[in-house]
């Protein structure tokens, strides 16, 4: 979840040493002075600085700019004076003159503390934070006791990366004056960085006792819940902030992001709308909203809003991933090429995104462990605490935590094996955090496993529940997809954690040791494209549920809108997986082959469009295009033998899709890539017995479909094949691979 800009919000409150708003004077001025500037006599220097003095303290700044400026003028030196000028001119903008009013008044007296403290202000609005440092620092060394001071030095410390030192000047701050609520809000702010969530919230909670209405502290204090996982609470307190200042455009953004995360589209439209019309230039709520009108559909207004916030911020990493993933929802390749440019450095360089975003984009195992490593430091709060493993006891102890124990890919793989874990050697624990539950639901409480519902405990409640039921090994089924809630596994609530399944790439942390792979997917070679040690399967990482029934009602082409002749090519992967080059290939093929077509998953209205002017563009017509609509799970999988050749996708292959195919008798072409996502379909195909299917680049995926597309015979020999396979291999064994896991886990267990 991107938040609301912590450094541009410090800046503007609370993190910078106070300016003195009531100036320094000569006394209490017991004259009322008025100066006429027109008139030749000069007035005297203390009626000229007391009248200066007066008007600061008024908060009329130009006329006490005028005066300050006047009593400079006649050559008159009074370090106060040009420390006061320095605090008009920083209010007024003109920072670089106030630097020098501000050195000016050191120079004339070099233990006057308050211009050094105001002078490290200035040099951080410049950018000099080495400088500001330095300026704070002496300003301390002059007054010890100064909590102000502290508290702009652990700013400075943290812009400076140094954030153990931050939280010490911070506290030190508190330690001078225990009633400084904007201190305890800054500690709460470091305390959050270094991942002490626990802590930052009680800093947060006590900023806001001293300071009721603190409206930056209820919003930070909601950022924190939701890095605990407790949305509800986190919407109480930004609502809060919000009723404390109603033209607060950062609690807005962040409140639309709340319920962005809970599902409510709607009125996380209507948040963000509000944050962007309260601030005009909000790039992050023009990205958040196109986001959230990408989730509601509504594609091309999405676009519209991410084209803006990139506009406003043509660096706004989040923005270009999104605008990538949107456009390739709708299959729409007009910008190709820039999106290309940006994918060299895009989460690499500047602000990291997450990296599912982009697997469907491009093959570069190296570029997406970076990927992952930058989201994990800059997005994963965490404060890990190494468990000791437990002393061996008769069952093991195995927890899976998921929201996807629901109608989803994943649990449909992994529903077998829950089924089938030998309940007389492990116990099996599954934590929920299911957003809605279903029939799958259902079957996961029904498998024999002792189902936690945690949907509704904070993230340090779920760890504190994992932790009593002594699980040694912990098993993350979702990694930085949709609904995660990674935390969870980053503070560690096992000695043992694996990431398996639901995020076949490395998710760049130590806090997870191993990943589930086979020598297909990560090959030995491959293994230093992870952060995790690699755990190999005797076959197919993949576990299928081979309980799966095929319908067996009687159906023809006419049923699904296929031609009753010709060739049937198909590819039921998302459509967003779908690029130009497998496109290109495609629609080559099917202008070699008479009569084909090409048999697609049905995917949105603008994706469908897009396809067919992507198909005139290379001469084909777009009616051998056809688009599979949604069917009951057991007849999609009948509906493939109307299918004759599978086509697979090459930077992210089917998963799934791909065991559908192979479990209902499709042959399904694959090219063999690099990232983990590009060779689960080559896994699949080696584990089956059918390594044919398995090419290596471009050249040879069109030759070899255009050489089976060509023979009936062939295309039969491969069913036929595939059919004989399915009944004998390892692929579609339920009971072997789970045995082959349990083997892991036990040698795991027992080293």
């Amino acid at each position: 979840m991107e938040q609301s800009d912590k450094k541009d919000q410090e800046k503007k409150k609370i993190t910078e040493a106070k300016t003195f708003s009531v100036p320094f004077t000569l006394g209490e001025n017991k004259e009322n002075i008025s100066i006429n500037t027109n008139i030749s006599s000069e007035p005297s220097k203390e009626k000229i600085i007391n009248q200066a003095f007066k008007f600061h303290s008024q908060g009329n700044i130009l006329e006490a700019e005028k005066y300050y400026q006047q009593f400079i003028n006649q050559g008159f030196t009074d370090h106060r004076v040009f420390s006061n000028y320095g605090v008009i001119l920083k209010d007024l903008g003109k920072l670089q003159e106030a630097e020098l009013s501000y050195r000016k008044a050191i120079e004339l007296n070099p233990d006057f503390f308050q211009a050094h403290s105001n002078l490290g202000n200035i040099l951080k609005d410049l950018g000099k934070l080495q400088e500001a440092e330095l300026s704070y620092r002496k300003a301390i060394e002059l007054n010890p006791d100064c909590a102000d001071s502290h508290l702009s030095l652990g700013s400075i410390l943290i812009e400076l990366g140094k954030l153990q030192e931050a939280e010490l000047s911070t506290r030190k701050a508190i330690e001078i004056k225990p009633d400084y609520p904007e201190a305890h809000y800054n500690l709460g702010n470091r305390l959050k960085d270094l991942g002490k969530l626990q802590e930052a919230e009680l800093s947060h909670r006590k900023a806001i006792e001293l300071k009721p209405n603190y409206a930056e502290a209820y919003l930070n204090l909601g950022h924190i819940l939701i890095d605990l996982g407790d949305l509800q609470e986190a919407e109480l307190y930004t609502r809060k902030a919000i009723k404390l200042k109603p033209d607060f455009a950062e609690a807005f953004y962040n409140l639309g992001n709340i319920f962005r995360v809970l599902g409510k589209l709607e009125e996380a439209e209507l948040s963000t709308l509000k944050a962007i019309e309260l601030k005009p230039d909000f790039a992050k709520a023009y990205s958040n909203l196109g986001c959230i009108l990408k989730e509601l559909g509504n594609f091309g207004d999405a676009i519209n809003q991410l084209k803006q916030a990139l506009k406003l911020n043509n660096q706004l990493s989040l923005a270009k991933a999104a605008l990538i993933a949107t456009k390739g929802t709708i299959c729409d390749w007009d910008d190709e090429e820039t999106h290309n440019i940006w994918l060299k450095s895009l989460g690499i360089k500047g602000t990291s995104i997450c990296p599912w975003d982009l697997f469907s984009l491009e093959d570069n195992p190296l570029k997406h462990l970076k990927r992952s490593e930058k989201f994990y430091k800059e997005k994963i709060f965490t404060r890990p605490s190494k468990l000791i493993k437990s002393s061996k006891r008769n069952l093991i102890h195995i927890g899976y935590f998921s929201a996807d124990f629901r109608t989803h890919p994943v649990m449909q793989l992994i529903a077998r094996l829950l089924e089938l874990h030998d309940k007389s050697k492990f116990k099996i624990y599954l934590y929920s955090f299911v957003p809605k539950e279903d029939e799958y639901t259902e079957r996961a409480r029904k498998s024999g496993c002792i189902f936690r519902d945690i949907s509704k405990l904070n993230n340090i409640e779920s760890i504190a529940l994992a932790r009593d039921d002594q699980i040694d090994i912990a098993v993350d089924l979702m990694g930085y997809t949709k609904h995660n809630r990674f935390s969870i596994f980053s503070s560690r609530v096992a000695p043992i954690q694996i990431n398996y399944l639901g995020y076949p790439a490395s998710v760049g942390s130590n806090v997870i040791d191993y990943i589930l792979a086979d020598k297909i997917v990560i090959p030995d070679n491959y293994e230093k494209f992870y952060s995790e040690k690699i755990l190999s399967m005797p076959n197919c990482y993949l576990c299928i549920d081979d309980k799966i029934e095929i319908s067996n009602k009687p159906i023809s082409r006419k049923d699904f809108n296929l031609p009753e002749q010709g060739f049937i090519f198909t590819c039921f992967n998302n459509n967003n997986k779908i690029t130009p080059k497998e496109f290109d290939i495609w629609m080559r093929l099917l202008k070699k082959i008479k009569g084909s077509v090409l048999w697609l998953r049905k995917p949105n209205e603008l994706a469908i469009e897009n396809l067919y002017i992507e198909a005139e563009k290379r001469n084909v017509d777009p009616k051998r295009l056809i688009f599979a609509n949604r069917v009951p799970f057991d007849l999609h999988l009948a509906r493939h033998s109307l299918g004759d050749l599978g086509l697979d996708t090459f930077n992210f292959n089917g998963h799934k899709t791909t065991c559908d195919a192979l479990y209902a008798g499709l042959p399904t072409l694959t090219k063999l890539g690099e990232n983990f996502v590009a060779r689960v379909s080559s896994s699949l195909l080696t584990s089956i017995g059918m390594p044919e299917l398995i090419t290596y680049d471009e050249n040879q995926y069109e030759e070899t479909a255009l050489r089976l597309a060509s023979s009936h015979n062939e295309i039969f020999k491969l069913k036929y094949k595939l059919e004989k396979l399915k009944n004998k291999s390892s692929l579609f064994n339920s009971k072997l691979y789970t045995k082959d896991l349990e083997k892991i886990y036990l040698n795991l267990v027992e080293k």
